[in-house]
């Protein structure tokens, strides 16, 4: 019988485990060190991203690390500038048009004063339809164009103040009990947003019925009622500007159609978006959805 002269485990395979061991010990720290030094500019650079989904407006990137982390970061840089000198433009040359409208409108105006007066009781409304119109883009663009301040904000009593100057006019509207809901954003806005929504379901349907609550990572706030609805086209369209699903000239009751045009354009300014829907039960639900 043939028996091996020493243990398997011998001195110097233990010695060999032993500087592994050390080895390991002293590399580690050293190898997560450095991942997380290279991990950490894309994570920022991620952040960032979602950052300008949410504000446009926000800070220019500033990233150090890799060459080509630098690289990313400049290039978006650039594109969030362009974005908003796009944007910008745009916005900037609807505000011209729109202001510069005026002055033939007031021509108009003068020049009806000799015409035969039912051409110019006729022409007088067009003419202050118009005018009423342009009125409204100019305060949409500088609503949306105006610096806002993002901070820390309770949704509910944003929502309830809102409601109590419905219920204070005599209104039909009833916000939903619940647990306060914290999020980033410009109240104003949101302000506005919730009265717009509140405003065409009272002028619709009579009432208006709030509720707000958190789905995972998002806010949500409903307005909803139980009036005629709409049909499935214009909920597609219901969110163009200036288009109206109640066809009459009438102001009082067509409105202007930019409601729910600046609806949308703060629910997106603030990351989420805005849907209408009708009910099974009937009626009509506007959905907002918010980062929370």
């Amino acid at each position: 019988m043939i028996r091996p002269n020493s243990a398997i485990m011998g001195p110097w395979r233990i010695r060999i485990i032993l500087w592994f061991l050390v080895a390991l010990a002293v590399v580690a720290p050293i190898a997560w060190l450095l991942a997380r030094r290279v991990v950490k500019p894309i994570g920022q650079f991620t952040a960032a991203v979602e950052r300008l989904g949410r504000d446009p407006r926000a800070e220019p990137l500033t990233l150090t690390g890799p060459p080509e982390i630098a690289e990313a970061a400049s290039a978006f840089n650039v594109m969030q500038e362009r974005l908003n000198r796009y944007v910008e433009d745009r916005t900037t040359l609807i505000a011209a048009v729109a202001h510069d409208l005026r002055t033939p409108l007031m021509r108009l105006s003068l020049r009806l004063e000799k015409a035969p007066e039912a051409l110019r009781i006729a022409t007088e409304d067009d003419i202050q339809e118009m005018s009423h119109r342009i009125g409204a883009a100019m305060a949409f663009v500088r609503d949306m164009t105006r610096n806002v301040r993002r901070q820390r904000l309770d949704l509910r009593s944003l929502a309830e103040s809102v409601t109590d100057e419905f219920a204070d006019r005599g209104d039909d509207v009833v916000l939903q009990a619940g647990d306060p809901l914290t999020i980033e954003g410009d109240a104003p806005s949101l302000k506005a947003l919730i009265g717009n929504l509140v405003g065409n379901a009272i002028k619709y349907a009579g009432h208006a019925e709030v509720l707000l609550y958190r789905d995972r990572d998002t806010v949500v706030i409903e307005v909803q009622d139980r009036g005629p609805g709409m049909q499935p086209d214009d909920l597609i369209r219901a969110f163009e500007p200036f288009f109206r699903a109640e066809q009459s000239r009438n102001r009082d009751t067509g409105g202007i159609g930019l409601g729910l045009a600046s609806v949308r354009a703060v629910a997106r300014a603030h990351g989420g978006d805005a849907t209408l829907e009708t009910r099974p039960e009937g009626g009509l639900r506007a959905r907002i959805t918010l980062p929370g």
